[in-house]
């Protein structure tokens, strides 16, 4: 390796006793690296809704919109009803307390809309 990359047999001492001293510390952020970046749930970093499409701003920079009438809720809530909402916990979703409303960043992303109640549903609310 010295010869290849221009390294001088000290320097290479220095890295190789540098490696050693912190193998734990590396193989600890590689195996978090390796085994948990891509399991961590999605996070809305802010969410926008108008007349017709709800947008998430996700965390690690992707944007998600659905249409409005993917949450019926929301659809049928005024201007300020869907400007009154809140961040649940770190972002995994938000809520609109005046029409009891959740939407979660995986549900946009899965695509799954709220499910209206049936009549029967209704009549027992």
């Amino acid at each position: 390796m010295a010869r290849n990359h221009g390294f001088s047999a000290k320097e290479l001492n220095k890295i190789r006793k540098t490696i050693r001293s912190s193998i734990g510390i590396i193989k600890e952020a590689w195996y978090e690296h390796v085994f948990f970046v891509g399991s961590i749930e999605p996070r809305i970093k802010t969410i926008e809704v108008t007349e017709e499409i709800i947008t998430a701003h996700l965390d690690d920079g992707r944007t998600v919109s659905v249409p409005l009438v993917w949450s019926w809720r929301l659809s049928e809530a005024t201007p300020e009803q869907r400007n009154n909402f809140e961040m649940i916990g770190d972002g995994v979703g938000v809520h609109w307390s005046d029409i009891d409303e959740d939407i979660s960043a995986e549900g946009m992303l899965n695509g799954i809309p709220a499910k209206q109640p049936t009549r029967l549903e209704e009549r027992s609310a």
